[in-house]
């Protein structure tokens, strides 16, 4: 049989029987406990001819066999695996020919990167428990092994973190992953593997999908795991067919890492990307297991300011990348658009938006504005079931929906960007893959720039959004759909549509009716107390401040934070006077998110500390009844003290 088989013949057919048969497991059995130095022709046959013949037959009745195979020998196999193995010593030295069988097997049962999809509920309740068995027998070795690992026992280990590697290519199986709370044990069989290169690598791509941003602050690692992928990716694009798909495995799992911003300034700070600029530019490597990761890769670096400018300025990766919106392959065509539409077009995007913001508004055009759709659904093709069921109750509640697949079947990120322009409420479907995927964190951005009313979605159970998605989405309502259940959660969701949009026609009618009573909301601008509104409170004393912010120096602005207990502000807005504040609180009014999340970045960088949603709040509340009175605010009265002076 030749490699890659398409046509299901009587050999393939024969040698599924013989390993779903009960000789199978006898054979391997008895190979497993007597060790032997060589197998038998028959026992060559059953256990790694057959089984080469079916990992490598990709023709359409693949996964019925895949499937079959599973449910024959998944579960004798996590039995036979508890009773073997416990993880303590004397360890049981493997050959060089159990060390085949067992690479067979693997092959078999877990290659998912061989699009192996888990197809029934009892082969994932399987792979849960195997995933169990492997957990509790590498704590064991562990916890025997002090400081190096026996050597004798590597092997086996190096065996059971390929398993799991494979496992993180289910987006299920990962969150069951990474409720086993493995990150501590993959590091410490890292640091006990005496520098094991095939332990490293298996155990760093392990670590990259189950990884947190919390996880990677703490352990302070993004410098070592980002050596570790660059030195392997090196290594397989140097060296040729044989390392094939550990070069695409590992493009893989660098992909997801990427979501973290300090694994990208680690790429870009080692130059990492020359090798991904190689794969997805030279011809050698397949168009979707290499080129598209590595466009994907890059697409993830380019939020790094200064590497988009030099990547846009490399005309012969510009040239290709407009050659790839025509592909006929339409994961490219789209990463091609999103990549020109960032380095490109968003910059003049953002000046156009800028200008119009800065551009007085009349009120009455404001009220007439009507979006071209209710809802444009932002969403990682990974929840597509769930979210075509909240697409479905949309519509039969009479909501103009766009969604990608829908009209376009992998929509170019030029529609996309349109459907945001043109959406009132961006729905932003949060879970491990949506974070996972640089054209979500596009779309999630670019509604955050267009200043749309966005609402995030929980997707998949407990999850909690961290990294670029927690900042950009830490101000914003959460509905919860596997908590709430999809009834109570729909429900909640369109609770908050109404709310809304009952909110924003009674703040432009306030509005109108602010300008038409302007001049008789002035305040004697000698008060120096600002009594309650609400309640019988004692007053609030404001004599520290000059009642206008335009007045206010560099040391009433600090007073100011120090007095409101607003010390994160301090080192972002060191040196600034009242006027400057002012501009700043102007920008927040403007775009409340995306200065919440330019906010709190820079406080993150300045001092290492979490700028929180209620200290953004906090300070906007406080600093409002400073800032003099336009049309376009609704603020205290005091605040028209500035208007007199």
């Amino acid at each position: 049989m030749t490699v890659n088989s398409t046509s299901f013949t009587v050999e393939i057919a024969r040698a599924v029987d013989q390993v779903c048969s009960s000789l199978y497991t006898q054979m391997f059995q008895k190979v497993a406990r007597e060790e032997p130095h060589y197998l038998s022709n028959e026992q060559r046959t059953i256990l790694m001819y057959y089984p080469n013949e079916i990992t490598w037959y990709k023709g359409n009745k693949r996964e019925e066999i895949i499937e079959r195979i599973r449910r024959t020998h998944l579960k004798w196999f996590n039995s036979w695996l508890s009773k073997q193995y416990t993880g303590l010593p004397p360890y049981i030295k493997w050959s060089s020919v159990m060390n085949d069988i067992m690479l067979h097997a693997t092959n078999l049962l877990f290659r998912m990167d061989l699009d192996d999809v888990i197809t029934s509920n009892d082969t994932r309740h399987a792979f849960q428990q195997i995933t169990n068995t492997i957990k509790r027998i590498l704590l064991n070795i562990s916890k025997s092994n002090p400081t190096t690992i026996d050597p004798a026992i590597v092997p086996l280990v190096r065996e059971f973190l390929l398993i799991l590697f494979y496992f993180t290519l289910d987006s299920k199986l990962v969150i069951y992953l990474k409720s086993l709370q493995l990150v501590d044990l993959m590091n410490v069989l890292i640091r006990k593997s005496n520098n094991d290169d095939e332990v490293h690598l298996q155990a760093y791509r392990i670590l990259a999908v189950i990884m947190t941003e919390a996880d990677i602050k703490q352990l302070q690692i993004s410098n070592r795991i980002t050596i570790v992928f660059i030195t392997f990716i090196k290594k397989a694009i140097d060296g040729g067919v044989p390392y094939v798909a550990r070069l695409h495995n590992s493009l893989r799992s660098l992909k997801v890492l990427t979501q973290h911003d300090q694994i990208r300034e680690e790429l870009i700070k080692q130059g990492g990307h020359s090798l991904f600029l190689r794969c997805a530019l030279e011809d050698q490597f397949n168009p979707l297991k290499a080129k598209l990761p590595a466009l994907e890769i890059l697409l993830a670096l380019v939020f790094h300011k200064e590497f988009a400018t030099i990547l846009k300025n490399n005309d012969t990766f510009m040239n290709h990348i407009r050659t790839l919106t025509s592909s006929s392959q339409q994961d490219l065509q789209l990463i091609a658009t999103a990549l020109i539409w960032k380095l490109e077009k968003e910059p003049e995007t953002i000046i156009k938006t800028v200008q119009q913001q800065q551009q007085p508004s009349s009120i009455s055009s404001l009220m007439i504005d009507k979006k071209q759709y209710d809802i444009m659904i932002s969403y990682s093709h990974s929840d597509k079931t769930l979210c075509h069921r909240i697409l479905s109750s949309l519509e039969k509640d009479q909501l103009c929906v766009w969604i990608d697949s829908r009209l376009m079947h992998g929509a170019t990120f030029d529609v996309m960007a349109k459907a945001i322009e043109n959406a009132e409420f961006v729905l932003v479907c949060m879970s491990d893959a949506y974070k996972q995927n640089p054209l979500c964190e596009m779309e999630a951005s670019y509604a955050v720039k267009c200043q749309c009313h966005i609402i995030s979605l929980v997707m998949t159970p407990k999850y909690k959004a961290d990294g670029w998605l927690g900042v950009l989405t830490s101000a914003l309502i959460y509905i919860d759909f596997p908590k709430l259940g999809f009834d109570k959660a729909y429900q909640e969701l369109k609770k908050q549509i109404e709310l809304f949009r009952i909110d924003n026609s009674s703040s432009t009618f306030a509005e109108q009716d602010e300008v038409h009573h302007n001049s008789s909301s002035l305040v004697d601008n000698t008060s120096e107390i600002v009594p309650s509104e609400e309640n019988n409170e004692e007053p609030c004393s404001v004599l520290k401040y000059p009642h206008c912010i335009d007045m206010w120096t560099e040391d009433h602005v600090k007073s100011f934070l120090l007095d409101k207990e607003l010390d994160a502000f301090l080192p972002i807005l060191e040196g600034m006077n009242g006027k400057l504040l002012h501009q700043a609180y102007s920008m927040c009014q403007t775009n409340q998110q995306g200065m919440f999340l330019s906010l709190k970045e820079d406080v993150n960088r300045s001092q290492h500390a979490i700028l929180s949603l209620k200290d953004y709040l906090t300070f906007l509340e406080e600093i409002k009844i400073y800032i003099p009175f336009t049309a376009n605010n609704s603020l205290n009265p005091i605040s028209t003290v500035c208007n007199l002076i």
